[in-house]
């Protein structure tokens, strides 16, 4: 049983009012019996296939087909092809050539909150932090579905980790350590597509923080370390700056101790004080003057230059600063001070998001803080990522 196929006539085109395109073709199929099956009709050489092109609107592809045999000729048939610009949906399609979705939708997530928006710590005027105090950072979520031949053992060790390099996602890049993949799922029986091919459908969700999934946490503690040298091997240790501390050789003749943090008349006090980047309890600066200057940074890098004021390394580093403009698409960045380079140039614990080129404000806490990564970061090079395109 052998049928023959040809184009009987372009049939018909329409507009829909979003710019969708349809076009139907019509094509002749002879058989050489009147009982040939429809199969063997719509199976003839030429007949395109589902998901196939448009010759002449190549964006339009098969939709439908549909075959009527004539009422008089047996052997004749007519099969009206259907094309459609419109995205098809996933089961429309075998899944080897579905592409992997994503929807996304705004969230938030609550984070510690020790510093207002100009960067002044939530302290009282004794330094006291206000506890228990939360502010919303605004997140995107997106869900992510794909299809596989196989269970992606693979995508389950990647799950709770955070991208170690800039990934694109709905056709918008995200820069290192902003999109953390979790809730991986995986059906214990596989699918059948139209084509009667076994896979699995994947969904996973992707978290992304264009802030960064890193936490800042202030550095307090009970405890202070102390710097003591000695004048001999059998003298006593006495306390001192950490700058003698340091001056003082041989290095036998020198040590550093944990005590706990004491006031003046010697008695331990309660409560977590605020601590230097020495590890010693400081009292807190005045909050009213906590600009620092203004400076200018370069997307991508982490070189904070000062175009005025002044940094020391020892009130300075491991402090926090915030940068107008320097954040994601033009917001402020909040990052802590990694090293005090000199008195206009300061490296910064993560890099900034947009550049400045004309010096903007730089304000500064007057408290010390520390930076936290709790999830591993992790290649994403073989994770399916959502960019929708046809």
């Amino acid at each position: 049983m052998t049928a023959t196929a040809k184009l009987y006539r372009r049939g018909q085109w329409s507009q829909d009012e979003d710019g969708t395109e349809n076009v139907t073709d019509v094509w002749e199929v002879t058989t050489t019996s009147e009982t040939d099956t429809i199969t063997t009709v719509v199976t003839a050489s030429g007949i395109p296939a589902k998901g196939a092109s448009h010759p002449e609107k190549t964006s339009a592809i098969v939709v439908n087909r549909a075959a009527k045999q004539d009422d008089e000729v047996l052997t004749r048939w007519l099969l009206d092809i259907s094309y459609s610009t419109k995205i098809t949906t996933r089961e429309d399609q075998p899944y080897a050539s579905q592409r992997v979705k994503g929807g996304m939708r705004s969230s938030s997530i609550a984070v510690p909150a020790f510093y207002d928006s100009r960067g002044y710590p939530l302290v009282n005027t004794a330094g006291d932090l206000y506890e228990g105090l939360t502010r919303k950072v605004r997140t995107r979520t997106v869900n992510v579905t794909y299809n596989s031949t196989t269970i992606p053992t693979w995508l389950f060790q990647l799950a709770d980790t955070i991208n170690d390099a800039a990934v694109t996602i709905l056709g918008e890049s995200y820069p290192a350590g902003t999109c953390l993949l979790k809730d991986v799922e995986v059906p214990d029986e596989p699918e059948r597509d139209p084509a009667g091919s076994l896979f699995y459908p994947v969904t996973y969700t992707i978290e992304i923080n264009p802030m960064g999934w890193f936490i800042l946490l202030p550095n307090k503690g009970a405890n202070e370390l102390i710097f003591q040298t000695r004048t001999g091997a059998t003298a006593g240790w006495v306390d001192v700056t950490k700058a003698t501390y340091d001056a003082k050789l041989p290095t036998t003749d020198r040590q550093v101790i944990k005590r706990p943090i004491q006031s003046a008349e010697q008695m331990q006090l309660a409560g977590d004080i605020w601590l230097d980047s020495n590890g010693q309890a400081t009292k807190v600066p005045t909050l009213a003057t906590t600009q620092l200057g203004t400076g200018t940074i370069t997307a991508g890098d982490a070189a904070l230059y000062l175009s005025t004021g002044s940094l020391s390394s020892s009130t300075h580093t491991g402090a926090l600063v915030r940068i107008k403009g320097a954040g994601p698409k033009g917001h402020w960045l909040d990052a802590r001070i990694k090293a005090v380079v000199s008195s206009t140039v300061a490296t910064l614990e993560r890099n900034a998001f947009t550049t400045i080129s004309t010096a903007q404000p730089v304000w500064v806490s007057g408290v010390i803080v520390n930076q936290f990564v709790l999830e591993d970061l992790a290649d994403w090079t073989s994770v399916p990522l959502p960019n929708n395109q046809p």
